[in-house]
């Protein structure tokens, strides 16, 4: 339900609040969030139909994104696991360079495929606006993405044999 719903979020109100053509980049941030709360497998597994449900709702090339995320995702994932310490800024400040680099990640992989969207002379400006806006909506996105990524993990389950 939250890729769903992120994904209509992104083909309505994130598409009609641009500032310099550029929006709020929601479901790369999901992408990003499930790599941090749901590990790097369980990252990958959102951040691929995240991809694919964002390339069913834009002019992109269906598997694009799906191809693009999952690495984000893993990255993130690996990287958040060593970090030291985890506060409010160094929190805001990976998000806004998973963001860019997630940018331009489907930026290079789109030119690789022959979509020239992306103007070169203003990319690196246009990465930095995205990444300001989708680390902006970053904190109430980061409690549903906490919330989905727990509901459902597996418990430690043991197996005791009977003996009787």
């Amino acid at each position: 339900m939250v890729l769903l719903s992120a994904t209509l979020a992104q083909a309505t109100v994130c598409s009609e609040f641009r500032i310099g053509g550029v929006g709020v980049e929601l479901m790369l941030l999901v992408t990003i969030l499930a790599g941090i709360h749901g590990g790097p497998e369980r990252g990958a597994l959102v951040a691929f139909w995240a991809g694919l449900l964002y390339d069913s709702v834009t002019t992109a090339p269906l598997g694009l994104h799906a191809l693009v995320f999952p690495s984000i995702a893993m990255a993130v994932s690996s990287l958040e696991r060593r970090m030291l310490r985890n506060t409010l800024v160094t929190d805001a400040l990976a998000v806004a360079a998973a963001v860019a680099t997630g940018s331009a990640a489907v930026a290079a992989v789109g030119e690789i495929f022959g979509q020239a969207s992306f103007d070169p002379g203003t990319l690196g400006e246009r990465i930095l606006v995205s990444a300001l806006l989708t680390t902006a909506v970053a904190a109430p996105v980061n409690r549903v993405v906490a919330w989905a990524a727990a509901a459902g993990l597996p418990v430690t389950i043991e197996l005791r044999r009977d003996q009787s």
